[in-house]
C-alpha cells in the first residue's frame, strides 16, 4: 500500500495504533521485571505461587506490589486489544478475512485474559485480610480464583495466538508491512498454542492452581513475552512510520 494514499481517519488511526503498540511492547517487560525480580528480591518464591499460605501474607505485606502489576496489567492489556483492532483495520483491503478472524479474536482472546487477570488480583488484593481471619476460607477462594483464571487464560492464550498469525498472514498479503512481521506473526502464533498446551494440560491433569508458575511454564512465558513485545514493538513503530510518511508525501 502506498502510504500517501492514507486518508486522514486511516492516519488517525496508523498513529493511535502505532502508540497503542509501543505501551502494549513496554508492558510485558515491566511485568516480568516486577513479577520475576522485583517481587522475587522482597521475598516472593515463584515456585510456591501456588500456596495460599505463602502468597498471601506477602501480599498483605506488599499491597502496593500488586496493585501495580494489575494496574501495568490493565493498561497494557488494552493497549494490546486496540493494537490489535486497529492493526486488523489497517491490513482489511488487502486482505479483509484474516483482518475480520485477526481483530475479532485477538481482541476477545486479551479480554479473557483481562478477565483472569483480574480474577488473580482479587484473591491477591481481599484475600490477605480473609486469611489473616480464616486460613482454610481463605486458602479454598485462592485456590478456586486462582483455578478459574488460570483455565480462562489458557483459552485466552489460544485465541490471541489464532488471531495473531491471521493477522500475520494477512501483512504478508500487503506489500505496505514488512515481510518478516508478518512472518513474525504466523510463526510466533506457534508459541501462544505451545503455552496453550503446557498450561491447559498442567492444570487439568494436575488440579494445580500454581503449575503455571513450574519451570517449564515460566521459560515458556519468558520466550512469549519477548516475542508479544517485539509483534508490538516492531507493529506500532511501523504504523508510526506510515502515518509519518502518509503525512510528507502530502506535504510535498
Amino acid at each position: 500500500m502506498d502510504t500517501r494514499s492514507l486518508s486522514p481517519d486511516r492516519q488517525a488511526l496508523a498513529r493511535l495504533g502505532g502508540y497503542a503498540g509501543i505501551v502494549a511492547a513496554l508492558w510485558l517487560p515491566l511485568f516480568v521485571a516486577l513479577f520475576f525480580v522485583i517481587m522475587p528480591a522482597r521475598g516472593l518464591d515463584i515456585n510456591r505461587f501456588g500456596e495460599p499460605q505463602h502468597v498471601l501474607p506477602f501480599f498483605a505485606a506488599q499491597p502496593a506490589l500488586i496493585r501495580l502489576a494489575g494496574l501495568f496489567n490493565m493498561v497494557g492489556l488494552s493497549a494490546a486489544a486496540l493494537f490489535g483492532l486497529i492493526l486488523a483495520r489497517m491490513v482489511f483491503r488487502a486482505a479483509p478475512g484474516q483482518a475480520v478472524a485477526g481483530g475479532f479474536l485477538t481482541t476477545l482472546g486479551w479480554l479473557l485474559t483481562l478477565i483472569a487477570e483480574t480474577l488473580d488480583l482479587a484473591a491477591y488484593v481481599a484475600l490477605p485480610a480473609l486469611y489473616a481471619r480464616d486460613q482454610a476460607a481463605a486458602a479454598m477462594a485462592f485456590v478456586t480464583l486462582q483455578t478459574a483464571g488460570r483455565m480462562i487464560r489458557t483459552w485466552g492464550y489460544m485465541l490471541v495466538a489464532l488471531g495473531v498469525a491471521a493477522l500475520g498472514w494477512g501483512m504478508l498479503r500487503d506489500r505496505g508491512w514488512p515481510r518478516g512481521l508478518g512472518f513474525l506473526g504466523v510463526a510466533g502464533a506457534a508459541a501462544g498454542m505451545a503455552m496453550f498446551v503446557l498450561e491447559y494440560v498442567f492444570v487439568t491433569q494436575t488440579g494445580d492452581a500454581g503449575g503455571g508458575m513450574a519451570q517449564a511454564f515460566t521459560a515458556m512465558f519468558v520466550v512469549l513475552a519477548i516475542l508479544v513485545t517485539i509483534w508490538h514493538g516492531w507493529g506500532g513503530l511501523r504504523l508510526l512510520k506510515r502515518r509519518r510518511s502518509a503525512v510528507g508525501g502530502k506535504a510535498s
